[in-house]
């Protein structure tokens, strides 16, 4: 699932991948926001008034080896989805508040979903998350 995805935020990824590194998922969020998921790590990329980040962007990343939990959250219209590692609380979000530690557009940790077909398409990147957080925890225990 490869997305076009803003400008700005396509600048940001080229600059923050390493040489070599292969993008599976490349979703847009309903604001200036994005999933880049990888060969090893999960990226969200923010920009824009919505998000917090007016004149610049903020990137968010995991190795997968390290997030303990994906989710979608999705009511009628809207919501959210949200990456966790441990040690990482999480916290009830909303689409539409505007106070800067539970609005998803401004957790550095989610992205906002609006319309069904969007957060089926975050629910699938859940499942490719999780499976590489399965094999990057099965690698690290020495087993692999």
């Amino acid at each position: 699932m490869i997305e076009p995805i803003p400008e700005r935020l396509e600048r940001t990824l080229r600059d923050t991948l390493a040489p070599g590194e292969r993008v599976f998922i490349k979703l847009r969020g309903s604001f200036k926001e994005a999933l880049v998921c990888t060969d090893w790590r999960a990226l969200i990329i923010k920009g824009g008034f919505m998000t917090g980040q007016i004149f610049g962007t903020d990137t968010f990343q995991l190795p997968y080896a390290n997030i303990a939990g994906v989710e979608v959250k999705f009511h009628l219209l809207t919501g959210y989805f949200e990456i966790n590692a441990g040690g990482m609380q999480s916290k009830a979000r909303s689409f539409w508040n505007t106070n800067k530690t539970i609005n998803a557009a401004k957790a550095l940790n989610c992205v906002s979903l609006s319309g069904r077909q969007q957060a089926n398409n975050f629910r699938q990147a859940c499942a490719f998350i999780m499976a590489k957080a399965a094999e990057g925890r099965y690698r690290t225990s020495g087993r692999y």
